[in-house]
């Protein structure tokens, strides 16, 4: 039997891993049976990225996500309908708290009657088999593998089956989830899920599909990878025009949105992760003119706020783009302070969007590829060994350092370390200084190393002993007398 809980801390991130744990503390200390379920444990066994963690509660939800929260100012929000709540928590982890429920429905598209219910009629209430599994967090079955559907088999088949004969009726809004799973698992719908896939679009009932429930979905596609493929997929099968009736004949900007997605796998693959779900709209709802284009905002039943943001991206976008063209020398500290403040989904937006301008994206490419990697390695664990305890000047000494990277002040293998005592006012190491100290003298004192002589040249180079032997003081002496006496002889002849 395979071990799950091992398969979890092998996989999850460790901000995944660090919410695991914080959710099993908790739920043990409230007394509540926790569970891991959904598209977790579906991306767990079919070995994708585990993007969500999904917890279903037999209980009261609400208690758990507030201890979670733990006073902190954490992105919450919470569906009274359902039971449900949505959280961002440390790390940019995306987690959902629910009451395990049983759900049933009096009109196609209408929000469903809820009650408590036992986890496995929960896992049996959802939408695809796929999506039916979930993993024990509870002590005494903590690990267990709950699969009441059989949706183990439909992973190895690579198959997605709905889990009763109403459920794209009772729900339409599935009708858009089975076209997001199909394109990003490459599955294909059971046969059965097929005839009722067909037979739904054939009676309209995606016209029941609610604003809310669909702002909610467009949200998930726009996560997606392959979007672009998803959103083709549902114009061809009629679905996108549900958003909007001009969408039947208008396609989105593709070219625009093939250069976002692009940049944005760029920007996730050294860890940032840009919220996609702004510019998608934009590049969605960019075919439309005038009222039209708001109205495809109006039918995804968004926020003000959100459609604000998606009808003045372009222009955000713009105004960014001149002032990053407009100045030619610019330091780096300047880049980093004129766009720390920027969400990084807009910065990958100006990317595609102005992909052509070379100032431009040259300052985006510096600050979120060398700059920002610079402030996340800053030497703090160096600057707490050398006796600097965290507080206001362990921050202030570690803002001069990442100011002095910037201006290119340090270099080298050794700078960094002296740099860094003397921001902290630290004289040199003991080692420092006696190496510093004793490198003059030792080159003074260090006698200079004789070269080897050369092959066939040791007799001319250095004198024999036999010839060294002759040149006594006596020999000296007496030819300076020869000498004289020749120079006295030469003198007496010229007389």
């Amino acid at each position: 039997m395979p071990d799950y809980i091992f398969m979890l801390e092998s996989r999850l991130s460790p901000g995944q891993l660090q919410v695991l744990a914080r959710v099993q503390q908790e739920a043990q200390e409230l007394s509540l049976n926790v569970y891991l379920v959904g598209g977790a444990v579906r991306d767990l066994m079919t070995g994708s990225p585990i993007r969500d963690l999904d917890f279903a509660v037999e209980g009261n939800p609400l208690k758990l996500a507030r201890r979670l929260q733990d006073g902190k100012s954490t992105q919450m929000r919470v569906n009274e309908s359902l039971r449900s709540i949505e959280m961002t928590l440390e790390g940019s982890v995306s987690v959902s708290v629910e009451m395990a429920r049983s759900e049933s429905y009096q009109e196609p598209g209408r929000a469903s009657h809820v009650a408590p219910a036992p986890i496995l009629e929960d896992l049996r209430r959802r939408d695809f088999s796929v999506n039916s599994m979930g993993i024990s967090l509870t002590p005494g079955s903590r690990g267990l593998l709950l699969d009441p559907t059989n949706g183990l088999a439909d992973i190895e088949n690579r198959e997605l089956r709905v889990l009763h004969n109403y459920s794209f009726v009772h729900d339409p809004v599935r009708l858009f989830r089975l076209v997001r799973f199909a394109s990003r698992l490459g599955y294909r719908p059971e046969g059965r899920t097929q005839e009722l896939f067909d037979a739904a679009l054939e009676r309209n009932y995606q016209r029941y599909v609610s604003a809310e429930a669909l702002g909610r979905e467009a949200e998930q596609i726009a996560r997606e990878e392959n979007v672009i493929q998803v959103l083709k997929v549902l114009a061809q099968k009629g679905l996108l025009e549900v958003m909007h009736p001009a969408l039947r004949k208008r396609k989105p900007d593709y070219e625009g949105l093939a250069k976002f997605q692009r940049y944005r796998q760029q920007a996730e693959a050294v860890g940032y992760q840009p919220d996609p779900f702004v510019p998608v709209l934009h590049y969605l709802a960019k075919c439309l003119q005038g009222s039209a284009g708001r109205q495809v905002l109006r039918n995804l039943g968004l926020k003000k706020p959100v459609v604000k943001r998606v009808l003045g991206i372009e222009k955000e976008a713009r105004s960014l783009a001149t002032l990053l063209g407009r100045r030619r020398k610019i330091s780096p500290r300047e880049v980093y302070e004129l766009l720390t403040s920027v969400p990084i989904g807009l910065l990958v937006f100006v990317l595609a969007k102005y992909s052509d301008k070379m100032k431009v994206r040259s300052k985006i490419f510096n600050y979120l590829f060398k700059y920002r990697p610079l402030r996340n390695q800053l030497p703090g664990r160096e600057l707490h060994l050398l006796g600097v305890a965290p507080g206001p000047q362990f921050d202030q000494i570690l803002e001069k350092y990442f100011e002095a990277q910037l201006d290119g002040k340090i270099r080298g293998r050794t700078q960094p370390l002296r740099y860094l005592r003397k921001l902290a006012g630290l004289p040199m190491g003991k080692g420092q200084k006696e190496q510093s100290q004793s490198a003059p003298a030792a080159k003074v004192a260090a006698p200079r190393k004789a070269r080897a002589p050369r092959a066939g040249r040791a007799e001319k180079q250095r004198p024999s002993a036999k010839k060294k032997a002759t040149k006594t003081p006596g020999n000296a002496a007496r030819k300076r007398k020869k000498a004289g006496g020749k120079k006295k002889a030469r003198a007496k002849s010229r007389r």
